[in-house]
């Protein structure tokens, strides 16, 4: 259940590929797990998706993860990221 400022996707169960087809700014979550099977992973077995370059006719979807810098439970105090990466370029 999402709370205060939270959004809850709906993952994608039981796949390990991204969709064929896409929008730029589309956004899935993809997980292995059948639904409400439980969970065996550590840090979890859900990824977060966004689609970079759309599918036109033959051309398939380019799909992008998002990469997670960390993970945390209701027990423990926030701590934001460092915020000292590189400028993203180009190519």
């Amino acid at each position: 259940m999402a709370i205060e400022n939270e959004v809850n996707f709906r993952p994608t169960y039981e796949t390990k590929r991204v969709p064929c087809e896409g929008e730029v700014g589309d956004m899935i979550v993809l997980t292995e797990l059948k639904e409400g099977q439980d969970d065996p992973a550590n840090d979890g077995s859900a990824s977060v998706w966004f689609c970079i370059k759309a599918s036109r006719g033959e051309r398939r979807a380019v799909w992008a993860c998002v990469k997670f810098l960390g993970v945390a439970t209701c027990d423990f105090d926030f701590k934001p990221p460092p915020q000292d990466h590189e400028l993203l370029k180009r190519g």
